[in-house]
């Protein structure tokens, strides 16, 4: 395309229902130019990426797009595509109804592959398509039953099908959640790849190291308004002290509950496995795995992208009904041995992106938080008067006592997984599974978790299962690390 602007926004402001998100911005975007979106949660970042892609109503203000003046009535490629947390959603929901016909169609083994959710235009190009499998590593992905892919395998598969429409503009959102350090590593190369055959692209992140080079400019908003516009370099170069957190009572009593006294006799253990096995048709998901979690132990679970590690969660949580078929024993009891799946759940605290991608319902805040005392995806049951000031007080304790109020689906995926965070924390229970937590915060709610969880793990009766990518984002309280590889166990340490 010609040089020139590409997209102009003339002083738009966004609003949603009672609320302004975006307040008299104004932005250019330069043919060229290739831009990161920066802010804290709740700042606009996404609600900028939906009015540029057109999908959010701007009130007051214009958008100006310049390049379909200049477009070629021949040209079917699409002029901008997104990669974000919604898209993941909308993948899960369509996911979920293929499995639902395959069932009712009596197909019961029949799993959805990955490729049927790339949604292929009719003019791709194989050769293309089979190059951006190489490219992402991920062949093998391609073949895998949908339900069963991790949350940085989906990742995978947004980013393959938005490019096989061969954008002018790529917006992604958090491009970089849930990859290990390989896939970010490839993706990088990739964008720079991109970037370099003249694919302009806008990036969301709240991780400087995350910026590919070839991103030169970076927008800064806060509640809502464009407050720095300028190189990259530059602002991360004059930039003083982070924007001061809303800080977190780690310590609260809503959030802890206090340890036993130490004693010498052997911990209970929490999680037995022995030779568990999950396989879909021939493939091979989980094999041979065998591992014990005790009380007071916090366990750190690693591995690559489709090493496993979501699928043995689900088998703890009871989300996948193999583990009836394995020999494994959760508090103690074994699987099958009589107990309910609530009975199980009423002793575990959940974090995790399927968990958020599931909670589509309008609910406010506070009652998803009190959906914790239940255990349920959606509030059905009246909570007391005292479920519901603890509620409160956890919100407070983990710093998003001011989204009560506020629906659900209309906050910021960082504000969503900081609420369910309160939800796993609100019934103070035996173990917490945390599977990549940090996705989606800024840099101080970061902080601020880490800190808690510290807390949490040195102070209280709550042992933790944590799953990350990052190192850095690792609480210092962890005892242990179970590594994953290829379905199997490849290492048990300190």
């Amino acid at each position: 395309m010609a040089a020139g602007p590409m997209i102009t926004l003339d002083g738009i402001s966004v609003r949603v229902a009672d609320q302004w998100v975006l307040n008299d911005l104004s932005w250019q975007i330069m043919t060229g130019e290739n831009w990161v979106v920066w802010g804290a949660n709740g700042a606009g970042k996404t609600t900028l990426a939906r009015a540029l892609l057109g999908d959010a109503p701007v009130v007051k203000g214009r958008i100006h797009r310049h390049y379909e003046a200049r477009r070629s009535p021949d040209d079917s490629s699409d002029v901008l595509a997104l990669v974000s947390a919604d898209q993941h959603q909308d993948l899960y929901r369509r996911q979920q109804l293929l499995d639902e016909m395959a069932h009712f169609s009596g197909r019961l083994d029949a799993g959805v592959p990955a490729s049927e959710l790339l949604n292929i235009p009719p003019n791709a190009d194989p050769a293309y398509r089979a190059e951006l499998a190489r490219m992402l590593k991920m062949e093998a992905v391609l073949d895998k039953p949908a339900g069963v892919l991790s949350t940085g395998e989906m990742r995978k598969l947004l980013i393959a099908r938005a490019l096989l429409r061969h954008p002018r503009l790529l917006i992604l959102d958090e491009p970089f959640n849930g990859l290990d350090s390989a896939s970010q590593a490839q993706l990088a190369q990739i964008l720079d790849r991109l970037g370099r055959q003249g694919v302009q692209m806008v990036l969301i992140t709240h991780r400087p190291m995350e910026i590919p080079g070839v991103f030169s400019r970076l927008i800064h908003l806060e509640n809502g308004r464009s407050q720095w516009q300028g190189p990259v370099r530059e602002f991360f170069a004059t930039r003083g002290e982070a924007p001061a957190s809303r800080r977190m009572a780690a310590s609260g009593p809503a959030l802890i509950r206090r340890a036993p006294a130490a004693t010498d006799s052997p911990r209970a253990p929490l999680i037995q496995m022995r030779d568990v096995c999950v396989r879909y048709g021939e493939h091979r998901v989980l094999e041979d795995v065998s591992w014990t979690m005790r009380e007071g132990e916090h366990w750190a679970l690693i591995g690559p992208n489709g090493a496993g590690k979501s699928t043995l969660l689900r088998l703890i949580t009871g989300d996948n009904l193999q583990g009836y078929a394995n020999e494994l024993a959760l508090f103690g009891r074994a699987k099958g041995s009589g107990e309910s799946v609530w009975q199980i759940k009423q002793q575990i605290g959940y974090v995790a992106d399927d968990l958020q991608l599931r909670y589509q319902k309008r609910m406010s805040g506070l009652d998803v938080v009190c959906s914790g005392f239940f255990d349920s995806v959606g509030l059905y049951r009246h909570c007391t008067g005292r479920q519901r000031q603890a509620a409160l007080a956890c919100m407070d304790g983990t710093g998003v006592g001011y989204l009560g109020s506020r629906l659900f689906a209309r906050m910021s995926f960082g504000q969503q997984r900081m609420v369910l965070i309160a939800r796993a924390m609100v019934k103070t229970p035996r173990l917490l599974i945390l599977d990549e937590p940090c996705n989606g915060l800024d840099p101080a709610n970061r902080r601020n978790v880490l800190a808690m969880l510290d807390v949490i793990g040195r102070r209280a009766a709550t042992s933790l299962l944590y799953v990350s990518h990052r190192p850095d984002e690792m609480p210092d309280c962890i005892t242990h690390r179970l590594q994953l590889r290829n379905g199997r166990i490849s290492a048990i340490t300190p």
